[in-house]
């Protein structure tokens, strides 16, 4: 993989040396939650078409990833489009091929569609093929099932929580907004209102394959335009489009696609496509991971730096190039004439890969940069666009010894860069590895915990997030099925009450898997010997100076933890001055409310300027002190000693907000629905 920049977008090029064939892929990613919880398999296509020879370029569209922009531009539509054009321009550019085929899934579908015919009626050269993959056909049908899964995720898992609306016009999607615009473009989107078919061939893989599929009919209305159409099952579906740490990357879908593209190619034998196929369905369950000094020559030394919103983004490799981020640092407007000394580290949350949840890593990331600090954007070995990221992924293997060592290796990295003051800051299982790594590394000097769900993870652990990704297979059959989403979008059902329906039943497993993995028994470990460990922890941390804030929702499945470690009451925080705890109103578990990630940005903030006072006062406090020098005119006295300067005052504490005898908020469940099976929960 090769890190490029270009026109505001980043991206990834995925080409082997030597390849000889004639064609590559754009890659036209999805947008919002679909982006993140897609992206290992995404990353993963790109690194099979390579593999068979066949040069790709991902990249992350204006406003979105790692890309410039803020995300609120109101022409995402028309930038997209150009996105694409100019990503192919340079996979010509970059790779020597004279064809190119746009491969899109979900919205990023319509997205290469529409650019493929832009480019069809340009000067420049026509796409040689287009592949679909669950493509939106109808932008207002697609705003719809957005519509539906949000008010769905909200009615379930935050019903006590009443954030602030959107701006008029706007949509709130999970952890993502579109803004007014977009949503008034996207609803005039229709791929059948394009006047000829967007390019000569085309594949089309159709989730959710009927008769009465949209896709079906437009494939019909294509072909009669003269082109060539195949129209396949897309059953891997639904094992695709679910939470990150859960989504699967589809081995027969993939594999489908790598075939037709190789078919397009007249230099890449048969014989290769078929032996790609194999091999993509035999695929271990992580990438390869080549030697260390053959993976520092492939992705060090590229194109990775540039200058995105008055900040600096660079691309770096860590650990011989096993570990992958983004460093984010002060631009020449900052007016800084010296170096950053204090960065934080944003490890992985659950499965997602670097830029976070609404993009929320980006945001702090440039956030602190402008207000002079650094910040690591880091992707763990097992995740992300680190070389050797995992083809499947768990529970488990987020919460492993290894993901923790990768974060203390950063800190490592860090501080071996001139960084004084580093603070881990994770939501979830990222406040987990933050914990872990800095009971382990002494260069850790703060923590910012939001919604810590395990002190612990043990083989009991192992076993039960193994039982929540086999039951929740069960959801997918009903997901993958077309009749169900053309009622649901049609109005024959209503919307509101099915998803509600559904996702209360999944977020009550949620809170009981959470509670039973904390419950009295942890393969054999009682409650006396977590509370051990948790208490054991935060009095280390608070010895060593390391300010530790813990933040909670009100409701957050992580109480139960806090409560079993630290006591009902909190008390084992006592007479630990460093170590805070605050229960915050408006914070969801994983920071989907633009409320709740600016309650985060917030308290870190002010986490930063109390490790940076601290700093200071322990300098002063270090600092020898000077004799007062004697007048000319008088004989010399003794020196008189001053007491050492004393360290400046402590701010103000983080409140204990912790109501007396209080639990976690339960939901009413019906009894018909304390029975489903256990379903996924965020990392």
């Amino acid at each position: 993989m090769k890190r490029l920049v270009f026109g505001g977008c980043v991206g990834w090029l995925h080409a082997d040396t030597g390849t000889t064939a004639d064609i590559g892929v754009v890659l036209c990613a999805p947008q919002g939650h679909e982006a993140m919880w897609t992206h290992r398999a995404w990353r993963h296509l790109a690194d099979d078409l390579a593999a068979t020879g066949v040069p790709v370029l991902r990249f992350d569209y204006e406003g979105t990833g790692d890309a410039a922009g803020t995300g609120d531009e109101p022409d995402f539509i028309p930038r997209a489009v150009a996105n694409i054009t100019a990503a192919a321009a340079l996979l010509r550019a970059q790779t020597g091929v004279g064809r190119v085929v746009l491969c899109g899934l979900r919205l990023g579908a319509l997205l290469a569609a529409l650019a493929a015919a832009k480019m069809a009626d340009s000067s420049g050269p026509a796409v040689a093929g287009l592949v679909m993959l669950a493509p939106v056909v109808d932008g207002r049908s697609y705003l719809r099932e957005l519509r539906a899964l949000h008010a769905g995720w909200r009615n379930s898992a935050i019903p006590e929580l009443v954030p602030p609306p959107a701006p008029p016009g706007a949509q709130d999607v999970l952890s993502f907004r579109i803004d007014a615009a977009t949503v008034t473009a996207i609803q005039g989107l229709r791929l059948d209102a394009l006047p000829e078919a967007p390019a000569p061939r085309m594949l089309w893989l159709d989730a959710w394959p009927d008769p009465a599929s949209p896709v079906a009919a437009l494939a019909r209305q294509y072909k009669a335009a003269g082109a060539q159409v195949e129209v396949e099952d897309f059953a891997e579906y639904p094992s695709l489009m679910q939470s990150a740490e859960y989504a699967a990357v589809p081995p027969d879908a993939w594999a489908r696609v790598i075939g037709w593209v190789m078919a397009l190619s007249p230099t890449l034998a048969t014989s290769a496509a078929s032996n790609a196929r194999l091999q993509t369905r035999s695929a271990p369950t992580r990438s390869p991971l080549p030697p260390a000094h053959a993976m520092a020559a492939r992705h060090i030394g590229v194109e990775a730096s540039f200058d995105a919103d008055g900040v600096i983004e660079q691309s770096v490799w860590i650990d011989n190039g096993r570990l992958f981020g983004v460093l984010c640092t002060p631009g020449a407007s900052s007016g800084r004439r010296t170096p950053a000394t204090t960065a934080v580290i944003f490890p992985n949350t659950g499965g997602n890969h670097h830029a976070g949840d609404g993009r929320m890593f980006v945001d702090l990331s440039r956030r602190l940069a402008r207000q002079g600090m650094a910040a690591l954007r880091l992707d763990v070995s097992a995740l992300g666009d680190s070389p050797g990221a995992w083809r499947q992924m768990n529970l488990s293997a987020i919460y492993a010894r290894t993901p923790r060592q990768d974060v203390s290796t950063a800190v490592e990295w860090m501080r071996a860069r001139g960084f004084r003051h580093i603070v881990l800051a994770g939501v979830c299982s990222g406040a987990f590895l933050s914990l872990h790594a800095a009971l382990a590394n002494h260069c850790v000097n703060g923590l910012v915990l939001a919604n810590l769900v395990k002190f612990r993870w043990d083989a009991a652990d192992d076993a039960a997030a193994t039982d929540q990704l086999r039951s929740a297979r069960v959801y997918l059959a009903a997901m993958g099925k077309w009749e169900n989403w053309r009622r649901l979008c049609s109005g024959q059902i209503g919307a509101r009450r099915l998803i509600t329906a559904m996702a209360r039943r999944i977020w009550y497993r949620v809170r009981e898997s959470g509670a039973q993995a904390a419950g009295p028994s942890r393969d054999g470990e009682d409650h006396a010997t977590v509370a051990a460990f948790a208490r054991a922890a935060v009095r280390e941390l608070d010895r060593r100076g390391v300010r530790t804030d813990f933040l909670y929702g009100a409701s957050d499945v992580g109480l139960h933890e806090a409560r079993l470690g630290l006591g009902k009451q909190m008390e084992g925080l006592d007479d630990l001055p460093l170590v805070n705890l605050r229960i915050l109103p408006m914070l969801d578990h994983s920071l989907f409310l633009e409320v709740s990630r600016e309650a985060f940005a917030d308290h870190l903030l002010e986490h930063l300027s109390q490790v940076q006072a601290q700093a200071q006062a322990q300098v002063q406090a270090r600092a020898p002190s000077r004799p007062a020098a004697a007048p000319a005119s008088e004989p010399a006295r003794a020196p008189v000693r001053e007491p050492a300067p004393q360290p400046a005052r402590q701010p103000v504490r983080l409140a204990r907000v912790v109501r007396p005898k209080a639990s976690p908020v339960r939901l009413r469940i019906p009894a018909a629905a304390r029975r489903g099976p256990v379903a996924k929960s965020k990392g």
